[in-house]
Protein backbone atom coordinates (compact mmCIF):
# COMPACT_ATOMS: atom_id res chain seq x y z
CA UNK A 1 0.00 0.00 0.00
CA UNK A 2 1.40 3.46 -0.74
CA UNK A 3 0.07 6.98 1.21
CA UNK A 4 1.01 10.23 0.65
CA UNK A 5 0.06 12.81 3.19
CA UNK A 6 0.59 16.51 3.45
CA UNK A 7 1.49 17.94 6.55
CA UNK A 8 2.20 21.52 5.09
CA UNK A 9 2.57 23.15 2.43
CA UNK A 10 -1.06 22.33 1.92
CA UNK A 11 -3.27 25.31 1.00
CA UNK A 12 -0.46 27.33 2.15
CA UNK A 13 2.61 28.34 1.45
CA UNK A 14 5.00 27.15 3.80
CA UNK A 15 5.82 23.95 6.17
CA UNK A 16 6.39 21.61 3.48
CA UNK A 17 6.71 17.83 4.60
CA UNK A 18 5.23 15.40 2.30
CA UNK A 19 5.12 11.83 4.15
CA UNK A 20 5.26 9.10 1.73
CA UNK A 21 4.49 5.67 3.34
CA UNK A 22 5.27 2.32 1.40
CA UNK A 23 3.66 -1.17 3.56
CA UNK A 24 4.37 0.82 6.50
CA UNK A 25 8.14 2.93 5.76
CA UNK A 26 8.08 5.99 5.98
CA UNK A 27 9.92 8.93 4.12
CA UNK A 28 9.64 12.62 4.12
CA UNK A 29 10.33 14.78 1.69
CA UNK A 30 11.04 18.60 2.99
CA UNK A 31 10.58 18.80 6.61
CA UNK A 32 10.18 23.40 6.74
CA UNK A 33 9.22 25.60 9.53
CA UNK A 34 5.63 27.68 8.73
CA UNK A 35 5.63 31.15 8.78
CA UNK A 36 3.39 33.83 8.21
CA UNK A 37 0.16 34.54 10.49
CA UNK A 38 0.21 33.41 14.12
CA UNK A 39 -2.19 30.29 13.65
CA UNK A 40 0.14 29.02 11.09
CA UNK A 41 3.64 29.69 13.25
CA UNK A 42 1.60 28.10 15.88
CA UNK A 43 1.53 24.64 14.32
CA UNK A 44 5.69 24.55 14.71
CA UNK A 45 5.15 23.88 18.06
CA UNK A 46 2.24 21.40 18.13
CA UNK A 47 2.53 17.65 18.23
CA UNK A 48 3.63 16.31 14.99
CA UNK A 49 0.80 14.32 13.21
CA UNK A 50 3.26 11.11 12.65
CA UNK A 51 5.46 9.56 14.72
CA UNK A 52 9.44 11.04 14.17
CA UNK A 53 11.40 7.86 15.26
CA UNK A 54 9.18 5.87 12.34
CA UNK A 55 10.44 8.10 9.96
CA UNK A 56 13.44 6.32 8.06
CA UNK A 57 15.08 9.53 5.96
CA UNK A 58 14.41 12.50 4.78
CA UNK A 59 15.02 13.66 0.96
CA UNK A 60 15.22 17.73 1.12
CA UNK A 61 14.66 19.84 -2.34
CA UNK A 62 16.76 22.83 -1.06
CA UNK A 63 18.00 24.87 1.84
CA UNK A 64 15.14 28.08 2.72
CA UNK A 65 13.63 27.36 5.88
CA UNK A 66 10.05 26.87 4.44
CA UNK A 67 11.97 23.44 3.85
CA UNK A 68 14.51 22.80 6.09
CA UNK A 69 13.32 24.82 8.84
CA UNK A 70 11.64 22.35 10.79
CA UNK A 71 14.95 19.66 10.85
CA UNK A 72 16.05 19.94 14.80
CA UNK A 73 12.51 19.49 15.69
CA UNK A 74 12.19 16.37 14.01
CA UNK A 75 15.29 15.23 15.78
CA UNK A 76 14.88 16.17 18.66
CA UNK A 77 11.57 14.62 18.51
CA UNK A 78 13.72 11.05 17.83
CA UNK A 79 13.92 10.97 14.74
CA UNK A 80 17.72 9.15 13.69
CA UNK A 81 17.43 8.59 9.80
CA UNK A 82 19.62 10.29 7.51
CA UNK A 83 19.01 13.94 6.13
CA UNK A 84 19.62 13.87 2.12
CA UNK A 85 20.24 16.76 -0.17
CA UNK A 86 22.77 18.10 -2.72
CA UNK A 87 26.25 19.29 -1.09
CA UNK A 88 24.99 23.20 -1.57
CA UNK A 89 21.98 22.41 0.27
CA UNK A 90 23.82 20.99 2.73
CA UNK A 91 25.92 24.18 2.97
CA UNK A 92 23.06 26.00 2.84
CA UNK A 93 21.25 24.14 5.39
CA UNK A 94 24.05 23.96 7.88
CA UNK A 95 24.12 27.78 7.59
CA UNK A 96 20.40 28.57 7.56
CA UNK A 97 19.66 26.58 10.86
CA UNK A 98 22.60 27.78 12.60
CA UNK A 99 21.39 31.16 11.94
CA UNK A 100 18.10 30.91 12.50
CA UNK A 101 18.72 29.10 15.70
CA UNK A 102 20.95 31.86 17.03
CA UNK A 103 17.76 33.91 16.39
CA UNK A 104 15.15 31.73 18.16
CA UNK A 105 17.45 32.29 21.17
CA UNK A 106 18.29 36.01 20.72
CA UNK A 107 14.39 36.69 20.39
CA UNK A 108 12.99 34.41 23.33
CA UNK A 109 16.26 36.04 25.43
CA UNK A 110 15.37 39.69 24.14
CA UNK A 111 10.82 38.97 24.98
CA UNK A 112 11.88 37.64 28.40
CA UNK A 113 13.98 40.76 28.86
CA UNK A 114 11.44 43.23 27.85
CA UNK A 115 8.64 41.03 29.68
CA UNK A 116 7.41 40.59 26.03
CA UNK A 117 5.86 37.05 26.22
CA UNK A 118 2.51 35.36 27.48
CA UNK A 119 4.38 32.70 28.32
CA UNK A 120 6.18 32.06 31.82
CA UNK A 121 9.40 31.83 30.06
CA UNK A 122 9.74 32.63 26.34
CA UNK A 123 11.75 29.41 24.57
CA UNK A 124 13.55 29.09 21.02
CA UNK A 125 11.69 26.61 18.89
CA UNK A 126 15.21 25.35 18.72
CA UNK A 127 18.54 25.64 19.86
CA UNK A 128 22.13 25.65 18.47
CA UNK A 129 22.83 22.52 20.47
CA UNK A 130 19.51 20.69 18.33
CA UNK A 131 20.98 21.79 15.03
CA UNK A 132 24.83 20.38 15.80
CA UNK A 133 22.87 17.04 16.20
CA UNK A 134 21.38 17.73 12.94
CA UNK A 135 24.40 18.34 10.97
CA UNK A 136 25.08 14.59 11.79
CA UNK A 137 22.33 13.19 9.78
CA UNK A 138 23.10 15.48 6.15
CA UNK A 139 24.06 12.93 3.71
CA UNK A 140 25.38 14.73 0.02
CA UNK A 141 23.87 13.18 -2.82
CA UNK A 142 24.64 14.11 -6.53
CA UNK A 143 22.46 15.72 -8.78
CA UNK A 144 21.03 12.68 -11.80
CA UNK A 145 22.14 9.64 -9.38
CA UNK A 146 19.76 7.03 -8.37
CA UNK A 147 19.68 6.20 -4.28
CA UNK A 148 18.08 3.40 -2.65
CA UNK A 149 16.83 4.46 0.91
CA UNK A 150 15.23 0.82 1.37
CA UNK A 151 13.98 -1.82 -0.57
CA UNK A 152 10.80 0.07 -1.35
CA UNK A 153 11.65 3.48 -2.52
CA UNK A 154 14.78 5.29 -4.62
CA UNK A 155 15.17 8.78 -5.61
CA UNK A 156 17.02 11.18 -7.63
CA UNK A 157 17.81 14.70 -8.08
CA UNK A 158 17.66 16.86 -10.70
CA UNK A 159 18.29 20.82 -11.44
CA UNK A 160 15.62 22.98 -10.95
CA UNK A 161 16.90 26.80 -10.53
CA UNK A 162 15.24 28.89 -7.40
CA UNK A 163 18.24 29.07 -5.62
CA UNK A 164 22.05 26.99 -5.27
CA UNK A 165 21.64 23.53 -5.13
CA UNK A 166 18.14 23.53 -5.72
CA UNK A 167 16.64 20.18 -6.73
CA UNK A 168 12.99 18.39 -7.92
CA UNK A 169 13.17 15.02 -6.65
CA UNK A 170 12.32 12.09 -9.05
CA UNK A 171 10.70 8.73 -6.72
CA UNK A 172 10.35 5.32 -7.88
CA UNK A 173 8.36 3.19 -5.19
CA UNK A 174 8.18 -0.48 -5.39
CA UNK A 175 5.49 -2.10 -2.85
CA UNK A 176 5.56 -5.73 -3.89
CA UNK A 177 2.43 -5.18 -6.43
CA UNK A 178 3.43 -2.45 -8.34
CA UNK A 179 5.47 0.24 -9.57
CA UNK A 180 4.67 3.67 -9.98
CA UNK A 181 6.68 6.65 -9.76
CA UNK A 182 6.13 10.40 -8.22
CA UNK A 183 7.98 14.24 -9.27
CA UNK A 184 8.05 16.91 -6.28
CA UNK A 185 8.79 20.00 -7.65
CA UNK A 186 9.90 21.61 -4.57
CA UNK A 187 10.38 24.99 -5.73
CA UNK A 188 10.59 26.14 -9.61
CA UNK A 189 12.91 28.50 -10.68
CA UNK A 190 12.53 31.15 -13.48
CA UNK A 191 14.16 31.23 -17.15
CA UNK A 192 16.91 33.72 -17.30
CA UNK A 193 17.82 33.95 -13.53
CA UNK A 194 20.98 35.65 -14.01
CA UNK A 195 21.98 33.66 -10.53
CA UNK A 196 20.74 30.09 -11.09
CA UNK A 197 20.54 27.96 -13.44
CA UNK A 198 17.56 27.07 -15.78
CA UNK A 199 15.29 24.13 -14.58
CA UNK A 200 15.99 20.73 -16.65
CA UNK A 201 13.53 19.16 -18.34
CA UNK A 202 11.51 16.94 -16.10
CA UNK A 203 10.63 13.49 -16.75
CA UNK A 204 7.25 12.46 -17.14
CA UNK A 205 5.38 10.40 -13.94
CA UNK A 206 2.69 8.70 -12.69
CA UNK A 207 2.09 11.40 -9.56
CA UNK A 208 3.13 15.14 -9.42
CA UNK A 209 3.20 17.26 -6.16
CA UNK A 210 3.63 20.51 -8.08
CA UNK A 211 4.02 24.37 -6.02
CA UNK A 212 1.77 27.00 -6.82
CA UNK A 213 3.48 30.13 -5.24
CA UNK A 214 2.38 32.25 -8.57
CA UNK A 215 -0.40 29.30 -9.97
CA UNK A 216 -2.30 32.52 -10.50
CA UNK A 217 0.54 35.36 -10.91
CA UNK A 218 2.37 36.20 -14.35
CA UNK A 219 5.98 37.97 -13.82
CA UNK A 220 6.00 41.52 -15.43
CA UNK A 221 7.84 41.95 -18.26
CA UNK A 222 10.20 44.68 -16.38
CA UNK A 223 13.90 45.21 -16.88
CA UNK A 224 14.96 45.02 -13.22
CA UNK A 225 18.57 47.06 -13.81
CA UNK A 226 16.43 49.78 -15.53
CA UNK A 227 14.03 49.48 -12.36
CA UNK A 228 16.92 49.16 -9.98
CA UNK A 229 18.98 52.31 -11.90
CA UNK A 230 15.76 54.42 -11.64
CA UNK A 231 15.37 54.14 -7.99
CA UNK A 232 19.00 54.05 -6.86
CA UNK A 233 19.45 57.40 -8.92
CA UNK A 234 16.70 59.28 -6.78
CA UNK A 235 17.63 57.44 -3.67
CA UNK A 236 21.07 59.26 -4.00
CA UNK A 237 19.47 62.96 -5.41
CA UNK A 238 17.18 62.80 -2.35
CA UNK A 239 19.77 61.86 -0.26
CA UNK A 240 17.16 59.07 1.65
CA UNK A 241 18.39 55.31 2.86
CA UNK A 242 17.12 52.67 0.49
CA UNK A 243 15.96 49.36 3.30
CA UNK A 244 15.67 45.88 1.47
CA UNK A 245 14.65 43.24 3.45
CA UNK A 246 16.63 40.23 1.80
CA UNK A 247 16.72 36.53 2.34
CA UNK A 248 20.59 36.16 2.67
CA UNK A 249 20.63 33.24 0.05
CA UNK A 250 20.64 34.17 -3.54
CA UNK A 251 18.87 37.58 -3.12
CA UNK A 252 21.23 39.09 -1.17
CA UNK A 253 23.97 38.41 -3.37
CA UNK A 254 22.01 39.05 -6.23
CA UNK A 255 21.03 42.63 -5.38
CA UNK A 256 24.69 43.00 -4.10
CA UNK A 257 25.77 42.17 -8.26
CA UNK A 258 23.60 43.95 -10.00
CA UNK A 259 24.01 47.04 -7.63
CA UNK A 260 27.32 46.84 -8.25
CA UNK A 261 27.18 45.98 -12.32
CA UNK A 262 24.86 49.24 -12.78
CA UNK A 263 27.94 51.40 -10.93
CA UNK A 264 30.86 49.67 -12.60
CA UNK A 265 28.45 50.66 -15.61
CA UNK A 266 28.17 54.07 -14.26
CA UNK A 267 24.35 53.69 -15.09
CA UNK A 268 24.14 55.09 -11.14
CA UNK A 269 26.49 57.22 -9.04
CA UNK A 270 28.71 55.33 -6.54
CA UNK A 271 26.23 54.65 -3.23
CA UNK A 272 27.50 52.89 -0.07
CA UNK A 273 25.77 49.08 0.43
CA UNK A 274 25.83 47.75 3.64
CA UNK A 275 25.43 44.45 4.27
CA UNK A 276 23.98 43.53 7.91
CA UNK A 277 23.39 39.84 8.02
CA UNK A 278 26.19 37.55 9.25
CA UNK A 279 24.40 34.80 7.23
CA UNK A 280 24.76 36.40 3.95
CA UNK A 281 27.85 37.18 3.63
CA UNK A 282 28.86 33.39 4.97
CA UNK A 283 26.64 32.80 2.17
CA UNK A 284 28.51 34.23 -0.57
CA UNK A 285 31.23 31.31 0.04
CA UNK A 286 28.97 28.58 -0.62
CA UNK A 287 28.30 30.87 -4.20
CA UNK A 288 32.19 31.04 -4.33
CA UNK A 289 32.18 27.21 -4.02
CA UNK A 290 29.85 25.75 -6.71
CA UNK A 291 30.53 28.27 -9.50
CA UNK A 292 29.30 25.55 -11.83
CA UNK A 293 25.95 25.50 -10.33
CA UNK A 294 25.00 29.35 -11.07
CA UNK A 295 25.34 31.76 -13.76
CA UNK A 296 26.78 34.34 -11.76
CA UNK A 297 30.14 35.71 -12.88
CA UNK A 298 31.77 36.93 -9.39
CA UNK A 299 34.94 37.74 -11.12
CA UNK A 300 32.91 40.39 -12.61
CA UNK A 301 33.35 42.53 -9.55
CA UNK A 302 36.16 41.30 -7.94
CA UNK A 303 38.68 38.98 -8.95
CA UNK A 304 38.94 36.37 -6.24
CA UNK A 305 35.71 35.75 -6.33
CA UNK A 306 33.92 37.66 -3.69
CA UNK A 307 30.82 39.50 -4.57
CA UNK A 308 31.24 41.92 -1.04
CA UNK A 309 34.43 42.76 -1.42
CA UNK A 310 34.19 46.54 -2.63
CA UNK A 311 34.87 50.12 -1.83
CA UNK A 312 31.49 50.51 -1.38
CA UNK A 313 30.06 47.65 0.53
CA UNK A 314 30.42 47.70 3.90
CA UNK A 315 29.65 44.40 6.14
CA UNK A 316 28.12 44.09 9.15
CA UNK A 317 28.94 40.70 11.26
CA UNK A 318 28.62 41.78 14.76
CA UNK A 319 25.71 43.69 16.88
CA UNK A 320 27.44 46.78 17.87
CA UNK A 321 28.24 47.43 14.37
CA UNK A 322 24.68 46.91 13.18
CA UNK A 323 23.31 49.27 15.79
CA UNK A 324 25.62 51.72 14.42
CA UNK A 325 23.66 51.98 11.04
CA UNK A 326 20.75 53.55 13.27
CA UNK A 327 22.89 56.77 13.06
CA UNK A 328 23.38 56.63 9.18
CA UNK A 329 22.71 59.09 6.44
CA UNK A 330 21.37 58.91 3.43
CA UNK A 331 22.10 58.18 0.73
CA UNK A 332 22.93 54.86 1.70
CA UNK A 333 21.26 50.86 1.47
CA UNK A 334 21.05 49.10 4.07
CA UNK A 335 20.06 45.47 3.18
CA UNK A 336 19.30 42.85 6.22
CA UNK A 337 17.76 39.66 6.71
CA UNK A 338 14.92 38.30 7.00
CA UNK A 339 13.57 38.31 3.69
CA UNK A 340 9.81 38.03 4.23
CA UNK A 341 10.45 40.43 7.74
CA UNK A 342 9.86 37.44 10.04
CA UNK A 343 12.87 38.21 12.53
CA UNK A 344 15.96 39.26 12.03
CA UNK A 345 18.26 42.30 12.23
CA UNK A 346 15.89 43.67 9.82
CA UNK A 347 12.87 44.49 12.09
CA UNK A 348 14.82 46.86 14.55
CA UNK A 349 15.97 48.86 11.43
CA UNK A 350 12.34 49.06 10.53
CA UNK A 351 11.53 50.05 14.34
CA UNK A 352 14.58 52.66 13.82
CA UNK A 353 13.12 54.06 10.31
CA UNK A 354 9.81 52.79 9.03
CA UNK A 355 8.35 56.14 10.99
CA UNK A 356 10.63 58.47 8.64
CA UNK A 357 9.50 59.83 5.43
CA UNK A 358 13.42 59.98 4.76
CA UNK A 359 13.16 55.67 3.95
CA UNK A 360 12.51 53.55 1.03
CA UNK A 361 11.38 50.72 1.71
CA UNK A 362 12.27 48.05 -0.98
CA UNK A 363 9.99 44.93 -1.28
CA UNK A 364 11.60 43.01 -3.84
CA UNK A 365 10.40 39.61 -3.50
CA UNK A 366 7.18 37.38 -2.35
CA UNK A 367 5.65 37.76 0.47
CA UNK A 368 3.78 35.33 2.49
CA UNK A 369 0.32 35.85 3.61
CA UNK A 370 0.27 37.31 7.37
CA UNK A 371 3.92 38.28 7.54
CA UNK A 372 4.73 41.52 8.00
CA UNK A 373 6.06 41.75 4.53
CA UNK A 374 2.81 41.22 3.07
CA UNK A 375 1.46 44.06 5.42
CA UNK A 376 3.94 46.66 4.08
CA UNK A 377 2.97 45.87 0.54
CA UNK A 378 -1.26 45.91 1.15
CA UNK A 379 -0.25 49.45 2.48
CA UNK A 380 -0.65 48.91 6.47
CA UNK A 381 -0.29 52.66 7.99
CA UNK A 382 0.38 51.13 11.18
CA UNK A 383 2.33 48.22 12.08
CA UNK A 384 3.49 46.57 14.97
CA UNK A 385 6.95 44.97 16.04
CA UNK A 386 7.78 43.46 19.05
CA UNK A 387 4.56 44.56 20.41
CA UNK A 388 5.60 48.17 19.68
CA UNK A 389 3.67 50.20 17.59
CA UNK A 390 5.33 51.89 14.42
CA UNK A 391 3.66 54.55 12.34
CA UNK A 392 4.32 54.10 8.43
CA UNK A 393 5.57 57.20 6.80
CA UNK A 394 8.48 55.10 4.59
CA UNK A 395 7.37 54.84 1.10
CA UNK A 396 7.06 51.30 0.01
CA UNK A 397 8.37 50.34 -3.18
CA UNK A 398 8.02 46.93 -5.16
CA UNK A 399 10.15 45.58 -7.95
CA UNK A 400 9.14 42.21 -8.64
CA UNK A 401 11.82 41.28 -11.56
CA UNK A 402 13.84 39.16 -8.83
CA UNK A 403 11.40 36.64 -7.78
CA UNK A 404 12.92 33.01 -7.45
CA UNK A 405 9.62 31.50 -8.39
CA UNK A 406 8.42 30.69 -11.59
CA UNK A 407 5.04 32.01 -12.59
CA UNK A 408 2.27 29.33 -13.20
CA UNK A 409 3.53 30.36 -17.38
CA UNK A 410 6.90 28.78 -16.88
CA UNK A 411 5.42 25.84 -14.67
CA UNK A 412 3.58 25.00 -17.90
CA UNK A 413 6.49 25.29 -19.91
CA UNK A 414 8.69 23.77 -17.39
CA UNK A 415 5.84 20.52 -17.30
CA UNK A 416 5.71 20.79 -21.69
CA UNK A 417 7.80 17.31 -22.20
CA UNK A 418 5.07 15.73 -20.37
CA UNK A 419 3.43 13.48 -23.14
CA UNK A 420 1.38 11.35 -20.86
CA UNK A 421 -0.68 13.18 -18.17
CA UNK A 422 -0.05 12.28 -14.37
CA UNK A 423 -2.75 9.87 -12.97
CA UNK A 424 -3.31 12.82 -10.28
CA UNK A 425 -1.40 15.99 -9.82
CA UNK A 426 -1.00 17.79 -6.46
CA UNK A 427 -1.08 21.26 -6.36
CA UNK A 428 0.77 22.54 -2.77
CA UNK A 429 2.96 25.03 -1.38
CA UNK A 430 0.38 28.30 -2.57
CA UNK A 431 -2.24 29.95 -0.67
CA UNK A 432 -5.74 28.58 -1.24
CA UNK A 433 -6.02 31.52 -4.24
CA UNK A 434 -2.92 30.62 -5.80
CA UNK A 435 -3.46 26.74 -5.65
CA UNK A 436 -6.96 26.93 -7.52
CA UNK A 437 -5.63 28.87 -9.99
CA UNK A 438 -2.79 26.56 -10.58
CA UNK A 439 -5.29 23.61 -10.73
CA UNK A 440 -7.21 24.96 -12.96
CA UNK A 441 -4.40 26.12 -15.52
CA UNK A 442 -3.37 22.31 -15.09
CA UNK A 443 -7.14 21.24 -15.91
CA UNK A 444 -8.66 23.78 -18.67
CA UNK A 445 -5.04 23.65 -20.48
CA UNK A 446 -3.46 20.16 -20.13
CA UNK A 447 -6.42 18.30 -19.18
CA UNK A 448 -5.28 16.95 -15.76
CA UNK A 449 -6.81 15.52 -12.71
CA UNK A 450 -6.02 17.45 -9.94
CA UNK A 451 -6.60 17.74 -5.94
CA UNK A 452 -5.65 20.35 -4.00
CA UNK A 453 -4.45 18.41 -0.59
CA UNK A 454 -6.25 19.71 3.12
CA UNK A 455 -3.57 20.24 5.53
CA UNK A 456 -2.51 16.42 6.72
CA UNK A 457 -5.02 14.90 4.74
CA UNK A 458 -3.99 11.42 3.45
CA UNK A 459 -4.58 10.19 0.19
CA UNK A 460 -4.11 6.43 -1.37
CA UNK A 461 -1.92 6.30 -4.67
Amino acid sequence: MIQLSFHGAARVVTGSKYLLDVNGSKVLFDCGMFQGPKELRQRNWQPLPFSAPEVEAVVLTHGHIDHIGFLPKLVKEGFVGKIYATSPTIDIAELSLMDTAHLQEEDAEYRNRKKLTSHEVALPLFTVDDVKDTRQMLTSIPFMTWTRINDHVRFRYHIVGHILGAAFVEVEIDDGDRRVSILFSGDVGRYGNPLTANPTEPPETDYLVCESTYGGRLHPPEDVYFEFAELINRIIKEKKILLIPAFAIGRTQQITFLISRLMKARQIPGIDIHIDSPMAISATDIYAKYPNLHALNLEEIDPKGMVFNGKRVFLHRKRKSSKELNFLKGPAIIMSASGMLAGGRILHHLLNRLDKPETVLLIAGYMAEGTLGRKLVDGAKMIYIHKQPVEVKAEIVKIKGLSGHADYYEILHWLEPFKKAPRKAFVTHGEEVQAEAMAEHFRTERGWDCIIPVMDETVEL
